[in-house]
Parts: structure tokens; sequence; C-alpha cells
């Protein structure tokens, strides 16, 4: 009720929307139902078919990570919820091609996009009609194909830069610099998503875990991240709340905008009317 009089600069919002999805990973936005369905269930489902794809030739089996210990965990978590090894919520990390196996030659107009952390644009994926090859080499690089549920992540540049890929961007290519994260079909990809957009992951992934910047992601980095899951119904309520207040950040901006035009306008006509 109070945003517009407590956020007035473009700076102060940013803050405001990072807050709220701190609140939300916190378990703090929204209420706890106890009879949801507590995210062990959804790890004990995880780790069932992720051990069937490794039987099925599909994944390789990872190697045992550490238990998180209490030092690790920046927060207490609500009933219900559990922390775990990003490892241990994702079936898969796949890295994209090679720079080598994509050339500049390669490239042609209206073939199959590539797409590259610079597609990555609010969670979205934008492709470059100029960054698309032909259906020749896709072929040769099917192993990279993007498939409707997907992730995409940066492994370089913005640490946490990530996008969903739905059924229009299926049978896309990742390209280089980037990783094709798979989940389990019941976890939510925008809560997903929502953790990437954090300060406190994007730090993590920026190299505060090892005191050192990292320019390039690898898979040990974020296999081994701290991870936060609440169950699968309270994910689907952070989301449509975090979506209803950031709506409401995005309208104060606009409405910041505007204010700011009409004071330069004012100011403009009140200068031309004291030198006319």
């Amino acid at each position: 009720d109070h945003f517009d009089t407590l956020f007035t600069t473009e700076h102060s919002i940013d803050q405001l929307k990072q807050t709220i999805l701190q609140l939300a990973v916190m378990g703090k936005l929204v209420p706890q139902d106890p009879n949801d369905e507590p995210a062990s269930v959804l790890l004990e489902k995880i780790v069932a078919e992720k051990e069937r794809l490794i039987k099925e030739g599909k994944i390789k089996k990872q190697k045992p990570l550490p238990e998180i210990t209490e030092e690790a965990k920046p927060f207490e978590l609500p009933e219900g919820w559990e922390w775990c090894r990003f490892a241990s919520l994702s079936n898969e990390i796949a890295t994209g091609p090679f720079g080598s196996m994509i050339h500049k030659r390669d490239y042609i107009k209206a073939g199959v996009p590539l797409i590259n952390p610079s597609h990555m644009i609010n969670s979205k994926i934008v492709e470059d009609e100029s960054v698309t090859i032909s259906s020749e080499k896709a072929h040769e690089l099917r192993s990279y194909e993007l498939f409707d549920g997907d992730i995409v992540m940066a492994r370089r540049g913005e640490m946490g830069r990530c996008a969903l890929v739905t059924k229009r961007e299926s049978g896309w290519l990742c390209g280089t610099g980037s990783f094709i994260l798979r989940f389990h079909h019941d976890l939510s990809r925008e809560f997903v998503l929502l953790l990437f957009r954090t300060d406190w992951i994007r730090s993590y992934l920026g190299g505060k875990s090892i005191g050192a910047t990292m320019t390039n992601l690898n898979h040990g980095i974020l296999n081994k991240m701290p991870i936060l899951l609440p169950p699968i119904n309270e994910q689907n309520r952070i989301i449509g709340r975090v979506d209803q207040l950031t709506a409401i950040c995005d309208q104060l901006k606009t409405s910041l905008a505007e204010i700011q035009k009409n004071q330069i306008d004012l100011t403009n006509a009140l200068i031309d009317q004291a030198v006319g």
C-alpha cells in the first residue's frame, strides 16, 4: 500500500525487487500450508528418476557430494522445506558446444537459432536471426538440442543469467558459453529462475564460495551450490506473489519515468518563458 511513497528512485525500486526475492526464498513472502507435501518427497522422486535415467544410459552417475553443514546454510528454512546441493535438484547439467565446433561461416539467415548468453533476457529467450545455422549443421550438433522445460544458463559474463526453453524454442540449439539444465517435471522452472535472480545465488556463482572472482562457471561450482527447496504447492504460491509484487514495482518505475519527463518538460517550458 505504501510502495509509491517509500520507493521514489529507480535504485530503491530495484532494491525492493531484490528484497522481495530474498523474502520469497526464505519462506517469508507467502504463508506455509501444513497440508502441503513436503519437499523431501520431491527430492525422493528426483532421486528415483535419476536412477532410472542412469540405468537407461541417458545420464551419467554423479559423484556423491558432502552434506551441507549448518555453517553453509545462510538462514533457517520453514517446516517442510529442504536444503540440498544443486546436483541433487537437477537431473542433468550439460555443457554447450565448444567454440571450435561452430564458426561464423556456419551462420545463415532464417536457420535453426543458437542460444548464447546474450540471448537470455529477463528469463526469456530472445533469438538473433543472424545467429542461426543450417538444418544440416544442426543435425551435426543434435546432442546440444534444447527441449521444452529446459533452462539455458550462461557460463560466462553475468552469473545467474538464464532463460526458460518453451515449446516455441524446442529444437533450437544451446550455443557456446552456456549450460543446459534439466529437472524433474514436478519442479517449478519459474522457481528455479527466481532462485538465480537472487543476489545470494549470484554472489555464490560469482566466486564468493571460493574467495575468487569467477569469469567462467564450471560444473563443480554449480553442482556443489547449496540450494533450498520448498514444497511444490508453495513454489507455485511464491511465484504468483512475486509476479504480483514485481508488477507493482514495474508500474512504479513507469510512473517515476513519467514524473521525471513531466518535470523536465515543465523546466524547459519555464526556461523558454524566462528567456523569451
